[in-house]
């Protein structure tokens, strides 16, 4: 399971933890499986959207992430299949971020955080939070 956390205290980062009985989780590292990066869109969070989706080519998650300002964008992580803990590559720039005004504008301004993930034929559907007040849903070809 990845989770907003990480590994001694280290709260904006993703951690990744298994289980045996899905009770007792135990962390598999002893550090963030994905850390924060200075000066990118990922720079002060990173946390896990929807539930990650197993590919031929690995784990693909799809994450969300604050930059200094604190505005929330949308990334992506690919985790090697056979380990969960080995990143095998990122996205550098953000593949969606803040651009409508109920987007900008709410309780919580400049955030797109996408927590649903569904497949619907040749599309992938983002169903995501603006503002911390609007639900939203995004579309992209699946490629």
């Amino acid at each position: 399971m990845y989770f907003l956390g990480g590994a001694r205290g280290q709260d904006t980062q993703m951690g990744v933890a298994y289980s045996e009985d899905l009770l007792h989780w135990t962390e598999a590292l002893d550090h963030p499986v994905l850390s924060s990066r200075p000066g990118t869109f990922d720079s002060q969070v990173v946390e896990p959207g929807p539930p990650p989706v197993l590919t031929s080519e690995g784990i693909f998650l799809i994450y969300n992430g604050a930059d200094d300002k604190f505005v929330y964008s949308t990334g992506w992580v690919l985790f090697d299949k056979t380990d969960p803990t080995k990143v095998l590559a990122r996205a550098d720039h953000p593949i969606f971020w803040p651009q409508q005004e109920w987007e900008k504008v709410g309780q919580v301004p400049n955030v797109v955080f996408v927590e649903g993930l569904v497949r619907d034929g040749n599309h992938w559907l983002f169903y995501y939070g603006g503002a911390d007040k609007h639900i939203g849903l995004a579309s992209a070809p699946v490629s």
